[in-house]
Formats: C-alpha cells, structure tokens, sequence
C-alpha cells in the first residue's frame, strides 16, 4: 500500500466547514467524472472577424477553417479563417525557462514587435499579480507526456505542475518508484508547511458545485502572455489535459486543486475553462473521466483520523491507460473499501479545447495557472498545447477535443 498519509490539520483554513450535504454527482451513489452530455457551456458574446490575412510576414493567419489549422483539428467554435502558423518548438529543451520558450512550446510563434501581431511578452511568477518566480521545475517543455500523450502541434508540450512539471515528480522526470509518484510525502521542494505560497485571481480559489474549498492557495505556477491579436481575428483557442493526484481519495474535499486560465480583454476578465456546470477544472470537473472505473473516491475528504464511506463510484469512462507513464498512474490500494479496492492515485481530463472570443487587434493578457489547494500535498499539472488564432463567430467555453 502506498505511503499516503493524511493531511495535518494545523495546515487547514477551510471555507466550508460541518458535513457535506451534496456529492459532486449526477445522482445517488454513482459518479461520472467526465460522461460530459453537451460539452463544456459558453460564457461571453460572439464577435464576428473579416476572414482577410493579416500579412505578417513571421506567422500566417487567414487560413481556411476546414484545413483544420497547424495539426490538431478545427477548433471547436470556428466558423471563419485559423492560424497556420508553422510549428517553432522543435529543438527547445525540457528545463529551459524562458516565459518565451514555453509561449513556441503551445504554438504562440509569431512576435507583434516583428509581425504586428502574435506574442508581446512572456513571463513566469509564483502568484497572480506578483514578479517572484516559482521554484525550479515547476515549467518543462517536454517531448510527450507519460506513454501515450504526444504534442497535438509541433514537437514539445508546455507542462506547469504545482510539483514538478515532468513525466515523474522529479526534476530529472525519472520513474523511481513510490518516491516519483505526485502522491509521494517524501518532502520535496513543494511540501512545506508555510501556508499560503500563492495569490489566485479574484474569485478563486472556486469550489465545484456541492463541494467545499479551502481557500488558501500554494505551490503555485503563472505564465502570464500578453499578445496582440492578428487584426482579423476575433478570438483564440488552446488544448489542455488536467492531471491530479488528489482523485480518489480526496474527490469533493476542500483539497481542490486546480487550473484556471484567466483572460484579461477589453470583453473579458475572468477564467475561461470550466464545465456546463461551471465548475472550475479540478478532480470535480464533468470532464475528469482518465481514471479507474469502479473505485469509490472521496473516502479521506474530511481529512478524518478514519476514511469516510465512499461518496460514490467512478464512472471514469475512458480508462486509465493515458495516465501511464506520467506519475499519476500507479496503482494502489484506496482509501475506501478496507483496501479491497484499488486504484491509480491520480487521474486527468484528457485533451480538452478552450475557444474564446477577443476583439479583432486588441491587445490582452492570457495567464495559465495551476495550484494547491489547502496545502503543499499531492500535486496537479496541466499540459498545454496547439494554441490557435481564429475567426468568425467565437463563443467562449471548454469542449472535449474532437
């Protein structure tokens, strides 16, 4: 059985205090985690873009939209011209730690200072608003991420974890066993006991439906970009695959790690990547569906001296087979079920598509963070790739990629 220890109360500030009255669920006794119905709901109104190129001479916009842009389909909400900008990540390195390195690593290629539109500035930090930056690691542009999830553009894919941002939570992105898995206690650079380490946006951290939340935010990553958007677009889209440790054992708790990527626009202040329930991306989201079917979750949400009674059973219907590989896919006894049960200590969204809309030229700020939540303890990541400018009509809202 793995080392899984429980949380110190001293650590705790919760939010949400006395019994849980409502399972993050879609009825009694059962869990999805990721049989999303309808994709993942719209918030902001549409803007329009002419369709025309932008004549940049370092990217190219104006593509047709059934092209399906730079090699990871059509995305989801164009109606009008993609970027095909060529790929410019091939040759970056798995620690380089350049904001600007990271921007190439998703597909964000071409510079507004030499093209007129494209990439202003790039930078990392340890909290929303600040300048610090965050611990060593907390960044990786890797080649592929476990053993089956490979760039959806280009050749790198742009990790940020509020452990370490590789295969493994380890700087060398190594499997060592027990002591590489995003579970592990062994004290690494990110487990301290000094709470809060972070400043998440206004609003957050933000608790799923039904769930608590602990309101203290640590471990925390931010790489803020600020662009310029080609002068016919009117919005952009991005991939991203959410991976926590904190599923089974600590579904619906206030240890709801999360990813938020929060748009600044003359339209928009606020996150853009959420469910039809709105809920933020976490374990709790409609998409978590990477995970072991048939394990009960949620048996440790009370941080108790005892496991609780399962809050329900998974559904996870795409399995567990992407989590291999990654650190988050080993398998071990639950929490629940007096061991009898077990389960990989971890699981993901899967590739995910976040559109939203911009004004066609306007200049914005587009920050990606990912955080602990309550305490330093079993980390999160989220990889991020196949960034896009669009046209036509754009909604703003989070869809399974096609």
């Amino acid at each position: 059985m793995h080392p899984h220890r429980l949380r110190p109360r001293a650590a705790l500030s919760i939010v949400v205090a006395g019994v849980l009255v409502a399972a993050c669920s879609q009825g009694p006794g059962r869990i999805g985690f990721g049989d999303e119905p309808s994709g993942g709901g719209s918030s902001g109104g549409p803007a329009s873009g002419s369709g025309s190129s932008s004549g940049s001479n370092v990217g190219s916009f104006g593509g047709n939209s059934s092209s399906g842009g730079s090699g990871g389909g059509t995305p989801t909400g164009a109606t009008g011209p993609v970027d095909v900008t060529p790929s410019c990540d091939p040759g970056l390195a798995i620690d380089d730690t350049h904001a600007e390195s990271f921007a190439k690593a998703i597909g964000i290629c071409t510079e507004a200072s030499t093209g007129g539109w494209g990439l202003v500035s790039a930078s990392y930090s340890k909290a929303f608003g600040s300048t610090s930056a965050p611990a060593d690691g907390q960044s990786g542009l890797v080649p592929q991420f476990g053993n089956a999830i490979v760039p959806r553009e280009g050749a790198r894919i742009g990790v940020l974890s509020s452990g370490y941002a590789r295969n493994y939570d380890n700087m060398d992105g190594t499997n060592g066993g027990q002591s590489s898995d995003f579970v592990d206690s062994g004290g690494g650079p990110r487990e301290g006991s000094n709470y809060p380490t972070g400043q998440a946006p206004p609003g957050f951290p933000k608790a799923a439906k039904g769930c608590p939340q602990d309101n203290l935010v640590n471990d925390m990553i931010d790489v803020k970009l600020v662009l310029k958007a080609p002068p016919d677009a009117s919005g952009f889209s991005f991939d991203f695959d959410f991976y926590s440790s904190e599923w089974p054992n600590y579904v619906c708790s206030n240890f709801n790690d999360a990813f938020v990527a929060y748009l600044t626009s003359s339209a928009t202040t606020g996150n853009i990547s959420f469910d039809s329930n709105d809920n933020p991306v976490a374990v709790n989201i409609d998409f978590f569906n990477r995970c072991t079917p048939g394990a009960s979750v949620g048996c440790l949400r009370s941080n108790g001296a005892n496991p609780d009674p399962p809050l329900a059973t998974a559904t996870c219907s795409a399995g567990p087979s992407e989590l291999g590989g990654t650190g988050f896919g080993d398998t071990y006894d639950t929490q629940c079920d007096n061991g009898n049960v077990q389960a990989t200590l971890g699981g993901s969204t899967g590739w995910l598509t976040t559109s939203a809309a911009i004004q066609p030229g306007e200049q914005f700020t587009l920050e990606f963070m990912v955080w602990d939540a309550g305490d330093g303890l079993l980390d999160s990541s989220v990889l991020l790739d196949h960034f896009q400018w669009i046209g036509g009509t754009v909604s703003t809202g989070t869809t399974r990629v096609q």
